[in-house]
């Protein structure tokens, strides 16, 4: 086709030779079997993690030294103190991921590169040979965010970014900044004092329970939510690594303003942790048997505050609705309908109506009874009070849960439900517990509701009709 020009075999032949060329220097350069560079010396800080022994940060700071002892880190320099086990981690990865970009060889003058007066020094102690390794940062290269480095060979190179987080590395940065380190789903005891008066929390086997200032059934949610504020509480700064009485007063530990005492499965005491004032958003608080004063978020006085309504359960109905295997239930005095739960998740029903009832229609009764929840406690009722709950409830309802094993009865519960007063409140008593709940007059009608379609839906299907 006119216009085009045939490519003349001379520049091909010409680029080819040249590959070739350098192809046989560098095989003619390369010693026999030598396959690259290792890992290790592409590596700025080569070890092995098991090997590790110390680790030694001087830099603006001060010095910082790491000792391992088994798998656990501590700082010993300047002052002996627990690591950060997440913040070592991170160390350790940036010096594993540190590598090298370019080697320079030995520099006459270290001026050049700011290695004179580094930036950072670190050293790095393990057992075997090279027991004892020193690394030295110079200036930050501004172009890709490297750094020069001096090997402990006295060779200058060109380091990958990661190994610049030593120039922030300090005491607090590494140290461990936890309150109090416990696991909120091990708790077995929690007592809150506070100036609005103590309260007292136990967990035995069937959850979390209030057993001072009142015995009652306690929101198992809430109570674990406010013992996770406490476990993450961590220090934004330290007041004091030893203080005196005089700093104690200042702040506001002596005496402390509340208290937060705490019993975990394995432990063999409480372990007690004093509030003080809060300033500038931070609370001053100390662990008694040790000596640091921390200042932490004042985001935990929220929790720490936490009312004792608020711990309470409110919830009347204490098992878990779709675990209930039967409820037997009595109106005015009127025969009980019982409710029985079949293999096949259909209920039958008997007494005052008899039939079989789809899951979802006794569900609905369960949801609505689920629904009914205290807006208040009479936590000292009369006698004469819960006598008249007790002789004439308009609503007696006894449920059952099916077994947690294959052994033993399951949980059960026993309610009893009081009509509108003069007053329009509904009240409720659980037998197994002394106060007596207060319930809106609408979670009481609506129940009362279900339950009345719920015996029509009985009345009207015969037990040998299988539902649907």
């Amino acid at each position: 086709m006119a216009g085009r020009r045939r490519l003349r075999p001379g520049p091909i032949a010409a680029v080819a030779l040249l590959v070739l060329l350098g192809l046989w220097a560098y095989l003619k350069e390369k010693p026999p079997g030598q396959a690259g560079p290792s890992p290790d010396q592409d590596r700025a800080v080569p070890f092995e993690r098991s090997s590790l022994k110390a680790l030694e940060i001087t830099n603006d700071k001060g010095t910082v030294r790491l000792e391992k002892n088994g798998d656990v880190w501590s700082i010993t320099r300047p002052r002996h103190a627990d690591a950060d086990k997440d913040a070592v981690e991170g160390l350790l990865n940036s010096l594993q991921t540190s590598r090298i970009d370019r080697r320079l060889g030995k520099a006459a003058d270290l001026a050049t590169y700011g290695l004179d007066k580094p930036r950072a020094t670190l050293t790095v102690e393990s057992t075997g040979p090279d027991a004892t390794r020193v690394f030295r940062l110079g200036q930050e290269n501004p172009v890709g965010g490297t750094s020069y480095v001096l090997l402990p060979a006295g060779e200058v190179a060109v380091v990958s970014a990661p190994i610049g987080d030593l120039v922030g590395k300090d005491l607090f940065s590494l140290r461990d900044k936890t309150l109090l380190a416990f696991d909120p789903w091990k708790i077995k005891k929690l007592t809150l004092e506070r100036p609005a008066g103590t309260v007292v929390l136990t967990k035995p086997a069937d959850g979390w329970k209030i057993d001072a200032p009142v015995e009652a059934p306690a929101d198992g949610p809430t109570v674990t939510d406010l013992l996770s504020a406490v476990e993450r509480a961590r220090a934004q700064e330290f007041a004091s690594e030893s203080p005196d009485a005089k700093e104690l007063r200042r702040f506001g530990l002596a005496p402390p303003s509340a208290r937060v005492r705490l019993l975990q499965d394995g432990w063999d005491v409480e372990k007690t942790i004093e509030l003080g004032k809060t300033e500038d958003g931070k609370r001053y608080a100390r662990v008694v048997g040790r000596d640091p004063v921390l200042r932490v978020s004042s985001d935990l006085n929220e929790k720490i505050d936490t009312r004792v309504f608020d711990l309470r359960r409110k919830e009347v109905l204490a098992l878990n609705r779709y675990r209930i295997q039967k409820v037997t239930a009595t109106r005015d005095g009127k025969p009980a309908l019982v409710l029985e739960r079949q293999k096949d998740q259909s209920w039958t029903a008997s007494g005052l109506a008899s039939g079989t009832l789809p899951n979802d229609v006794v569900d609905s009764f369960l949801g609505a009874l689920s629904d009914c929840k205290a807006d208040a406690f009479d936590d000292h009722p009369s006698p004469a009070l819960r006598t008249s709950l007790d002789r004439h409830p308009a609503l007696d309802l006894v449920l059952e849960e099916e077994p947690e094993t294959g052994d033993g009865p399951g949980r059960t519960q026993h309610l009893l439900l009081g009509g509108p007063d003069r007053a329009g409140v509904v009240r409720a008593m659980d037998t197994a517990w002394r106060p007596i709940a207060r319930l809106p007059v609408a979670a009481f009608t609506k129940l009362g509701g279900v339950l009345d379609t719920l015996i029509d839906r009985a009345r009207a299907t015969p037990s040998f009709v299988k539902a649907a």
